[in-house]
């Protein structure tokens, strides 16, 4: 499944890292979070998320099933980079590359110049393994 660089078309700034199977399912996921008319997109190179350094054990245990305290614990991205190939796209040293624009909608006009707001805000919520 092909990984993806979302960012805005007016500022350039970045919405997200997203993968998808097709442009159309990435046009969904990026609705979810903005306007998919305000940005574009390009198909990320082999790589990913990696930690060069210490990382955790996963899955994770977040202590909720023992517990009524239901705080999760942050996931560890401060130790976390990007692989060699997708940091080359995120500075720019590859020219060749060319953004998308999304298939604008019908009726859709965009007339932003700032990067479009979230829709929705997200909400983590626990669940609970079933007792045995």
């Amino acid at each position: 499944m092909p990984a993806y660089l979302v960012r805005s078309i007016d500022s350039h700034e970045i919405v997200g890292l997203l993968f998808a199977d097709h442009p159309k399912s990435l046009a969904r996921s990026v609705q979810e979070w903005t306007e998919r008319d305000d940005c574009e997109y390009v198909e990320l190179p082999a790589g990913g998320l990696v930690w060069a350094g210490s990382a955790v054990r996963v899955p994770m245990s977040t202590g909720i099933e023992s517990s009524t305290d239901w705080t999760i614990p942050e996931l560890p991205f401060a130790t976390a980079t990007l692989s060699e190939t997708w940091l080359d796209v995120l500075y720019g040293y590859k020219p060749e590359l060319r953004w998308t624009k999304f298939r604008a909608r019908k009726g859709a006009q965009s007339t932003s110049t700032e990067l479009p707001q979230p829709m929705h805000s997200a909400q983590v919520i626990p669940l609970r393994r079933p007792h045995a």
